[in-house]
């Protein structure tokens, strides 16, 4: 089995695709966006495996098709979700925008447009960004710093303390 017989169907379902009387991307076309998903998610996770992956040619290297390479298989197909989600949204939003007609007169802001921005935001871009994040981190819940004002590298904390007294006599 290759990387395109798993991954192919479930960009599907995410991207709502489903009706094989009438796909809105062809194979090909999910393959390549899939590809430029890899090549995203190669660079922006950690610890996922070292994976050629060549755009010009739809290839990736080692196939990424067994039980190991999952985690991989997984952040590739939400990154595409992701990039086709934007790709419609911009699309929708070139063609968006104000309705006009001269008889009746009537003007109406065309309002679709919000649900393609909250598909965005809570959608597979989301998911994606919290799942790189979570394994950038290696399960970390919680991240804490403090945070103080910075004095320069030559600071000694026991000036402060005779300031202080100064101040008090």
């Amino acid at each position: 089995m290759t990387w395109q017989e798993e991954t192919i169907p479930m960009l599907r379902v995410l991207i709502d695709d489903n009706d094989p009387t009438n796909y809105g991307y062809t194979d090909d076309r999910l393959e390549e966006i899939l590809v430029v998903a890899a090549k995203y998610v190669t660079e922006e996770v950690n610890n996922i495996g070292t994976y050629t992956v060549n755009v010009s040619s739809t290839s990736i290297s080692p196939d990424p098709d067994d039980d190991a390479d999952t985690t991989f298989i997984n952040f590739m197909v939400l990154k595409a979700a992701c990039l086709t989600d934007w790709s419609t949204y911009r699309q929708k939003a070139l063609v968006a925008g104000v309705k006009a007609k001269c008889g009746p007169a009537v003007l109406e802001t065309l309002q679709h447009l919000e649900g393609f921005r909250t598909l965005i935001t809570k959608g597979p871009c989301e998911s994606y960004t919290q799942l790189r994040q979570e394994n950038n981190f290696n399960g970390t819940t919680a991240i804490r710093a403090v945070l103080s004002p910075f004095r320069g590298n030559n600071f000694d904390p026991s000036f402060l303390r005779d300031s202080y007294t100064r101040r008090s006599n």
